[in-house]
């Protein structure tokens, strides 16, 4: 005779609901394999695997995807415009925030004026001005903006923007670790160039504070423009805007 808590332990195990893997084939050829969807959202899919989690836009996916998962392009494009809004609200925010911190500190230098050591060597003094002067990442923009001047004029864009450091902003579509131990965080751009989706691939030093951020959220963040790789833009040395 089964003991009556063994009896609700087996209906428990026995309706439990049983997440398979599954794969997934973008209609520009990219494929995600042996994933989980951990939450169906009006515009996409979020994934998890071994390596990460990401973000499949249903725009991104074939018909039968779409229709499996009972996809509608109307509240898609809701949801979607509320996230972008909901983002451009945030920079706006943090980019007054960063111009008030500016204007203060050069309000308190002009008013504190640093003394230069009678001795000090040229290089030390070469050095401190520097971090004095230098702007806080005064440089702003978005992976949307930095993405279009590529997929413009790619010499262009080299020439104004590779090698140089900028605070920048946009939306989470992935964050994996590769095999290689590269943490790289991934921005939609939601917009294609030339009929194809351009994406901004995003290299962190290491991953603290990340833990924070879910795919679908927007992401402050200070790194270095890397160049274009087919149609991947990539930053590398990067770190959270706080």
């Amino acid at each position: 005779m089964i003991p009556p808590f063994s009896k609700v332990f087996i209906l428990v195990v026995c309706f439990a609901p049983v997440v398979l893997a599954d794969d997934f084939k973008t209609v520009e050829g990219k494929e995600y394999k042996n994933v989980t969807v951990s939450r169906v959202e009006p515009d996409g899919l979020v994934l998890s695997s071994k390596s990460g989690i990401s973000k499949l836009y249903f725009t991104e996916l074939p018909k039968e995807i779409q229709e499996r998962f009972h996809y509608d392009a109307a509240k898609g494009n809701t949801y979607s415009a509320e996230q972008t809004a909901n983002l451009e609200a945030l920079y706006k925010q943090r980019q007054e925030s960063e111009r008030q911190r500016v204007e203060e500190r050069e309000k308190y230098w002009s008013e504190h004026p640093a003394q230069q050591p009678q001795q000090e060597s040229s290089t030390v003094s070469a050095l401190r001005g520097r971090a004095l002067d230098r702007p806080a990442y005064g440089q702003s923009t978005t992976a949307e903006f930095l993405v279009s001047q590529y997929a413009t004029n790619q010499i262009n864009a080299d020439r104004l923007y590779t090698g140089r450091t900028f605070t920048m902003s946009g939306t989470i579509k992935s964050i994996d670790r590769s095999e290689r131990g590269e943490i790289a965080v991934e921005l939609l751009v939601p917009y294609r160039w030339g009929g194809k989706a351009w994406f901004t691939r995003c290299i962190f030093n290491d991953s603290r504070g990340l833990e924070q951020y879910q795919v679908g959220n927007p992401i402050p963040l200070i790194g270095t423009v890397a160049g274009l790789r087919g149609y991947i833009l990539t930053i590398k040395d990067c770190h959270l805007h706080q």
